[in-house]
């Protein structure tokens, strides 16, 4: 049943879930899995292979969601 809750509605809009972008450093077949290194240094396993190792890759949910592009990263402190 739709709601008329206007925020309930707003809510719904909006993408759940954790999402990060980071570098495949090993892929296995047999498991389903790739090791994926965020930008921050940290190595997480996620769900999926469907990106070369030292590709970037979206992993969201701990699953890989596809390449990624290569883009440059910058830190800027305010």
């Amino acid at each position: 049943m739709a709601t008329v809750n206007p925020w309930k509605k707003f809510i719904g809009l909006l993408p759940g879930g954790v999402r990060a972008v980071g570098t495949v450093t090993a892929v296995d077949i047999a498991s389903g899995t790739s090791t994926v290194e965020l930008r921050n240094g940290v190595s997480i396993a996620a769900r999926g292979t469907g990106v070369a190792i030292g590709g970037k890759a979206f992993v969201v949910d701990g699953q890989l969601a596809g390449p990624a592009p290569e883009l440059p990263q910058y830190d800027v402190e305010v």
